[in-house]
């Protein structure tokens, strides 16, 4: 047993020290090439995804009673929103704003509602903005209005 685990950290120490050798050589100009066709093949995917397919999952996790799914999904709508429609979700995310008990989950919330698409759900953070107590959330929806071209 003990000769097993020494082996194991041999190996483990060999590439450990192959995989910080190779980190540290310098690029050459073929791995710019590859860089950039990499970068074109994750364009061509991002265009050819089903779109309607992820909104509606994002919508059925963001209906979800498990915090940390509904977080994941609201990162996802607030970098995807031009390509989503998740505005059956609507309720559920102004549900977060409102009766949320962390100030960050909150403030996502209102970036989450200004990336669906949903004049309803700015018109809401308009009215709501002279209500907020929270000074980082009223700093938040101001500048999600102010981007929306809402004041």
């Amino acid at each position: 047993m003990k000769n097993l685990f020494s082996l194991l950290v041999v190996a483990f120490l060999s590439i450990g020290i192959v995989g910080i050798s190779v980190a540290g050589t310098e690029s050459n100009p073929g791995e710019n090439d590859a860089i950039e066709a990499l970068q074109a093949s994750a364009r061509s995917a991002h265009s050819k995804v089903d779109w309607t397919q992820f909104s509606t999952n994002l919508v059925e996790a963001l209906q979800s009673s498990h915090d940390g799914v509904q977080q994941a999904a609201m990162r996802l709508v607030i970098r995807h929103g031009d390509n989503l429609d998740v505005a059956a979700a609507v309720f559920d995310v102004m549900r977060i704003y409102r009766n949320g008990d962390k100030e960050n989950l909150r403030r996502m919330a209102v970036v989450t509602l200004a990336n669906m698409n949903s004049d309803w759900a700015l018109e809401f953070l308009k009215r709501s903005v002279r209500f907020e107590r929270s000074k980082n959330i009223r700093k938040t929806i101001q500048a999600v209005l102010a981007e929306s071209n809402i004041a």
